[in-house]
């Protein structure tokens, strides 16, 4: 392989890493740093979704993002056993938030073991959205044997395969937990338009890669069956017949093909590869690659909320198949990309800032982030996966089919 850093590099993405995950933990509820200076307040544990600077306001994390910075801290702990005390800590306050958002509540069996969107009050559910809080149900029960994490693990896919999809296998943009029924139109969420319809598209076969760490778990094959199986067809439909078409500038829910972000279908689509060695899903994916970085700017940025570092997991992702598999695959425009976002990426953290609603931080939510106005949990949460691979001194599970 001739990815290869220097000793200074890696020690720049590991500091990265580190600095991203202190922002997560400066930024928690908790009774050291308490929202609002109130303490046994209900959103204890809970993260920071975005901090405007000009408005100087904030937003609470929503389920699929306290998965993904639970999911990052045990990567952090694992990197560092030495220091992982306070990173389990985090873990643990934040794990005990997102109990607070699955439905446990008789009176809607078809909405128990979903996930609320936002907060315990939320009415509504991103199916989507939803299966990553799931994707931390997982990585919970595998960090820590306890069974209740397994167990609402579960629960959650009984509740997927039965009711958060259509009768394809295919999720619903939205699901009413009250009402009890899917839908693809938009929710009353800040910056989007309620009650429009949705376009299904790639994105949603991220779905996809909580049934595989499920099945490895469990080694049930339903899991597999009704889950990644459908999710998997439908990703290679749409695939097919876009083949040849021009690209949508579009966010999900937008465009068929993702632009930019593809909220990891990429990852769903090797996790398939390597559980059935089909031919047809190898050729899409190699393909897939390709058109995804032909997006890339020569400044190593990709367009989309996000995109420039689900781009590049995808990547590592890919090489790391292509390695361990020994495919007859050419990766040097893969390396070349995966080296500029390397360098792009390091540009979005603040690093100088006293400012703990700032410091490791990563400016995010514009295309190809060229706005340094919002400080984001998804640039800074993909951002530690990303950068933790490339220093290479520990192999994240977060957004990966190895080590399941």
């Amino acid at each position: 392989m001739s990815l290869t850093f220097t000793t200074k590099q890696k020690l720049q993405f590991l500091h990265h890493a580190e600095l991203a995950g202190h922002w997560y933990r400066n930024n928690q509820n908790s009774d050291e740093r308490p929202w609002g200076g109130i303490k046994d307040s209900a959103d204890k544990g809970r993260f920071v979704y975005e901090y405007v600077l000009h408005t100087d306001m904030a937003r609470g994390m929503g389920v699929w993002g306290q998965a993904i910075a639970i999911m990052d801290l045990y990567d952090l702990a694992r990197r560092n056993a030495k220091d992982a005390g306070p990173l389990l800590r985090a873990v643990q306050l934040a794990a005990n938030y997102l109990k607070t958002l699955q439905i446990m509540d008789f009176r809607y069996p078809k909405s128990i073991g979903g996930f609320r969107e936002h907060t315990p009050q939320t009415l509504e559910s991103y199916p989507r959205d939803a299966v990553t809080g799931a994707f931390g149900l997982c990585r919970l029960f595998k960090e820590t044997q306890d069974q209740e994490w397994l167990d609402r693990a579960k629960l959650f896919a009984d509740w997927w395969i039965e009711h958060g999809t259509d009768g394809n296998g295919w999720p619903f943009i939205t699901f009413d937990l009250i009402e009890q029924h899917g839908h693809n139109r938009g929710m009353h969420v800040v910056g989007e338009e309620s009650g429009a319809e949705f376009v299904k598209g790639d994105w949603q076969a991220g779905s996809a890669i909580f049934f595989y760490q499920l099945y490895k778990l469990t080694g049930d094959a339903r899991y597999i069956e009704k889950g990644l199986d459908p999710l998997i067809r439908g990703l290679a439909r749409i695939y097919e017949e876009n083949l040849g078409k021009p690209v949508v500038d579009g966010f999900h829910g937008q465009a068929p093909i993702s632009h930019g972000n593809d909220d990891f279908a990429l990852v769903a689509l090797i996790c398939a590869y390597r559980l059935k060695r089909e031919q047809r899903l190898l050729d899409l994916l190699v393909q897939r690659i390709s058109e995804q970085n032909r997006l890339m700017d020569d400044d190593g940025s990709y367009p989309s909320f996000g995109g420039t570092f689900v781009s590049g997991i995808n990547n590592l992702e890919f090489l790391k198949l292509v390695e361990t598999e020994k495919l007859p695959v050419s990766v040097t425009e893969v390396e070349r990309c995966l080296r500029k976002t390397a360098e792009f990426g390091m540009s979005l953290q603040v690093k100088e800032s006293t400012d703990l609603r700032l410091l490791g931080g990563l400016y995010g939510q514009s295309s190809h982030d060229v706005a340094r106005t919002t400080i984001h949990h998804r640039s800074v949460g993909y951002s530690v996966n990303f950068y933790l691979r490339l220093e290479g001194g520990s192999e994240p599970l977060t957004f990966s089919s190895f080590g399941w």
